[in-house]
């Protein structure tokens, strides 16, 4: 026979009223982050179609865990419950401050990257300067062995060459 047991009921409404108001940090972290980076059309549309998902495989867990997979309604309700109670109440003071950390980590990243992008461009030039001396250096000796074979076959006659060579040779 099927018992209720209101003890275990009143844990899981209390348990589904805190998961809700996790629920809603986490809710006021993508709103701080959205105000300051990311509120384009597509990065808004991932963002909600990811914490949707997130919230219904949280849910099914907890319901999981807590009721055996069955679907309450109290359940339901106390995670509605503990998102609405946290926004009307904490959220109002967490989102300006969530939001005000991630405007100060945007100044940082502003900087970094502009030092980094001042590195990036002295680095580029140094490696410009080194491929450009390689380069000259490549065509230099390119001009060289154009020299070099036009000395050595350009004379009608194959025995001086021969004859060159073997004088350089017994020199060196």
């Amino acid at each position: 026979m099927w018992e209720i047991n209101n003890y275990n009921q009143t844990i899981t409404f209390l348990l589904a009223l805190g998961l809700g108001a996790l629920f809603c940090v986490l809710y006021d972290v993508i709103r701080a982050v959205r105000k300051v980076c990311l509120n384009s059309f597509w990065s808004v549309t991932f963002t909600d179609i990811f914490i949707w998902v997130l919230y219904a495989f949280t849910t099914f867990i907890f319901l999981v865990a807590r009721t055996n997979g069955e679907i309450r309604g109290y359940v339901l309700a106390g995670e509605l419950l503990g998102f609405i109670l946290f926004r009307i109440s904490f959220s109002r003071l967490l989102f300006p401050s969530l939001r005000f950390v991630f405007i100060k980590i945007a100044a940082v990243k502003k900087k970094v990257t502009k030092c980094i992008g001042w590195f990036y461009i002295k680095f580029e030039a140094f490696v410009f300067k080194i491929g450009k001396s390689i380069s000259k250096f490549f065509k230099s000796t390119k001009k060289l062995l154009k020299n070099a074979l036009k000395l050595l076959y350009t004379n009608k006659n194959i025995a001086d060459t021969e004859k060159a060579l073997n004088e350089t040779k017994t020199k060196a």
